[in-house]
């Protein structure tokens, strides 16, 4: 009877280190997850603050361009001015678009990130036209300028929708 004791005692060991065992698999399998959570967390908040931020840049960019047709429209600058000034804000608005295409995006925000993306280029290419206007006098050149620059805000809303669709 001896032997048979020491047999069970010897399989409850065996039992109890099996449950320890899991019971440390199941800790360090939550420890990484929650990790993974954190980063992801992380990394969603990281990309929110660069969005916000070139969404705000643009914002600006675009307020800033507005002006100055504002002073087009009143007769300050003639049309060749108005060329020029286009002209310097064409690499303000690439980099916009640099910024954006190169932010490190959570597959959730791909699509109001590519969103994004053609708004500013929409808008950038809106003014190309517009420049064209000024600098031909095609009416078609205006009417595309005006045509893309509504789609700009569409894009825009769009993206803004999709940002906040995907949390």
């Amino acid at each position: 009877m001896p032997v048979l004791a020491e047999e069970g005692m010897v399989k409850k060991r065996q039992a109890s280190r099996a449950i320890v065992i899991a019971g440390f698999a199941a800790i360090a399998v939550l420890v990484g997850v929650m990790v993974m959570l954190q980063v992801s967390s992380a990394q969603n908040s990281e990309f929110k603050q660069k969005w916000d931020a070139i969404v705000f840049d643009s914002i600006s960019l675009t307020q800033e361009y507005q002006a100055e047709e504002g002073k087009w429209k009143a007769g300050q600058y003639d049309n060749s001015t108005m060329a020029g000034i286009v002209d310097k804000y064409m690499p303000r608005y690439q980099s916009l678009i640099d910024r954006a295409n190169a932010l490190e995006t959570p597959e959730r925000y791909t699509e109001a990130r590519g969103l994004l993306v053609k708004a500013i280029q929409t808008e950038k290419d809106s003014n190309e036209h517009f420049r064209e206007y000024l600098l031909t006098g095609n009416k078609a050149e205006y009417d595309k300028a005006l045509d893309l620059f509504s789609l700009s805000l569409k894009y825009s809303a769009e993206a803004d929708a999709a940002i906040k669709e995907a949390g």
